[in-house]
C-alpha cells in the first residue's frame, strides 16, 4: 500500500508542467491574474479580510478533532473480484492529516443493495444528517428520498415517487429539495422537512416550454433552477410561496452557475468565440460583473467548479486538449477576487471536488487512471498531493463518490 501511495505522488508530481508551477502555498503571493484587478475588487462587497501572505490560521490538535469531518464514499471492488458487491464506507478526517489517531476504515450497513447509478451523500451544514435518493426496489422504481443519521447508522424514508434526482439542502437546513420526474416528459419540484414533514409541491408556474430542468441546489431560501435547453435560462423558486420568477431580468444566456455559500456571487465558465478560450468569472446575483478569475485557450471546459464552505476559494478542473490520444485533467484553486490562481493537481479523468470543512484541503476524485478510481487531498498551504490513506483501505477497490461530513 505505501509502495503504491509512493508511486502514484511521484508520477503526479513528474506530471506538473514546468511552466505552470505553482507557489509553495496558495496564499504566498498577492500578485491577481488580471491586468486590471479593481474590476474584480469592486463587486466583492461582502468579502472577508484577505489572508496574510503566506500564512494559514494555525490550528492545534483540539481544533482538528472539531473540524476534520468524516469522509463517506463508496468501495467498489474490480471486476477480477468475483462475487464482490458496492460497499458505502466512513473514514474519519483525523486520517486527511497523518496516521497518528487515524481509526480503521469502517462500512456502513444500508436498506438496499447497490444496483444502479449512485451519487454522493448529501449533508446538512451541520453534519448531522444526509439525504440519499436511491431506490430498494430491484426494478429501481419507485425511488425514495432517504434520511441518514450517522450517529445511530440508521436509514429513514421521507418520500417516494417514480424517480428521483439529486437532493439539495437549504443553507439552514429547515429542507431539503428535489426534482421528480416521471419519464415520460413530466417533472417537479417538491421540498420536505428532513423529518419527514410539510412535503410539498413547488414551481407549478415554471414555463413549460423550458421543460425539462436542472436543480442546481439553493441561494439562500430560494432553489435554483436551470433550463435544460440550449437558452440555459436561470430561475428562481420561493421556498415560502412555491412561486418562480427569472433569475436575471433581463434573461442572461449562461451555462451552469455555482453559487457561493454565502450567496454573495455566482460563479461559471464563459466561452469566448472570437479567442477560443473558456474563463472562469465571478458576478453578482443581480447580474452585474462578470468578472475573470483565470482564463485558458483551449480545453473542454471548467468543470466541475465548486466553492469552499467559507465562500473564499474556488476549485475547478480543466480539461486540456487532446495531444496524441490524451487528455489531462488540470485542478485549478483560486481565490474569490482573483489571487493566486494554482495548479494543485494533475490527472487523467476527474469527477468530483470536495473542500474539507476547515477549507484546509482539497478532495479529489480520480475517476478513472492507471490504478483505477481513487482519492486524493491536496493540502492547499503546501500543494502536497497524496492519496487517501486509511487503515484497512485497499487499493484493489475503486472509490468514488465521495462527500465530506462537516
Amino acid at each position: 500500500m505505501k509502495l503504491i501511495s509512493s508511486l502514484i505522488l511521484i508520477l503526479l508530481t513528474a506530471c506538473l508542467p514546468e511552466a505552470a508551477q505553482t507557489p509553495s502555498s496558495l496564499f504566498d503571493s498577492l500578485t491577481p491574474p488580471n491586468s486590471n484587478p479593481q474590476t474584480v475588487e469592486a463587486i466583492l462587497t461582502v468579502s472577508a479580510a484577505p489572508t496574510q501572505a503566506g500564512t494559514l490560521p494555525q490550528v492545534n490538535e483540539s481544533d482538528l478533532l472539531n473540524t476534520a469531518g468524516e469522509l463517506y464514499f463508496f468501495l467498489q471492488p474490480r471486476p477480477a473480484q468475483a462475487g464482490g458487491t458496492i460497499q458505502l464506507a466512513r473514514a474519519s478526517g483525523l486520517c486527511v492529516f497523518g496516521a497518528v489517531n487515524c481509526p480503521p476504515l469502517e462500512t456502513i450497513q444500508v436498506p438496499f443493495a447497490f444496483d444502479f447509478t449512485i451519487n454522493p451523500l448529501a449533508w446538512s451544514s451541520d453534519g448531522k444528517n444526509a439525504v440519499f435518493a436511491y431506490s430498494d426496489n430491484i426494478n429501481g422504481t419507485p425511488a425514495k428520498l432517504w434520511r441518514f443519521d450517522p450517529s445511530t447508522n440508521t436509514w429513514t424514508s421521507l418520500a417516494e415517487f417514480a424517480y428521483l434526482d439529486l437532493p439539495f439542502w437549504s443553507p439552514d437546513g429547515a429542507w431539503v429539495a428535489f426534482l421528480v420526474r416521471d419519464r415520460l416528459g413530466g417533472e417537479d419540484v417538491y421540498i420536505i422537512h428532513p423529518d419527514g414533514s410539510g412535503l410539498k409541491k413547488i414551481g407549478a408556474d415554471l414555463p413549460f416550454a423550458a421543460r425539462p430542468y436542472i436543480m442546481d441546489g439553493w441561494f439562500g431560501d430560494k432553489v435554483l433552477m436551470r433550463s435544460a435547453l440550449t437558452d440555459n435560462r436561470v430561475y428562481l423558486i420561493n421556498a415560502a410561496d412555491g412561486l418562480s420568477r427569472p433569475m436575471f431580468d433581463p434573461p442572461l444566456i449562461k451555462h451552469k452557475f455555482t453559487a457561493a455559500p454565502d450567496a454573495s456571487l455566482l460563479a461559471y465558465d464563459e466561452f469566448e468565440y472570437g479567442s477560443a478560450a473558456h474563463v472562469l468569472k465571478v458576478m453578482r446575483p443581480d447580474g452585474i460583473g462578470g468578472s475573470a478569475l483565470a482564463s485558458f485557450t483551449g480545453g473542454s471546459g471548467l468543470y466541475p467548479i465548486v466553492w469552499s464552505t467559507d465562500s473564499r476559494l474556488l476549485a475547478f478542473t480543466r480539461y486540456t486538449d487532446f495531444n496524441n490520444g490524451s487528455q489531462s485533467a488540470e485542478v485549478y484553486v483560486v481565490t474569490r477576487d482573483g489571487f493566486n490562481l494554482s495548479l494543485v493537481y494533475t490527472g487523467e479523468t476527474v469527477g468530483r471536488l470536495i473542500f474539507s470543512p476547515n477549507g484546509k484541503y482539497l478532495l479529489v476524485e480520480e475517476t478513472i487512471s492507471s490504478t483505477g478510481g481513487h482519492l486524493f487531498l491536496v493540502d492547499l498551504a503546501t500543494l502536497e498531493n497524496k492519496i487517501l490513506q486509511v487503515p484497512g483501505l485497499s487499493t484493489d477497490y475503486d472509490w468514488y463518490a465521495p462527500s465530506w461530513r462537516p
